[in-house]
């Protein structure tokens, strides 16, 4: 079994048991929060097109 990427319900059942004030369970809380935007903004794939167009119109300003 492969590694997970951390969900709310992981996060809140470490914060639980570990108590919100655990450094552990706050990284636990923001890998999940990460995660969960990521799942949005990678709907559409505009991170990736963003960075190599913004290349392509860097190298043709420089003319």
């Amino acid at each position: 079994m492969g590694p997970t990427k951390m969900d709310e319900k992981s996060a809140a059942r470490i914060a639980k048991s570990r108590g919100k004030s655990d450094s552990f369970a706050k990284r636990a809380d923001m890998a999940a929060r990460n995660n969960k935007d990521q799942k949005g903004d990678s709907s559409d794939g505009s991170w990736r097109k963003s960075d190599s167009d913004q290349k392509k119109n860097d190298s043709g300003q420089e003319k």
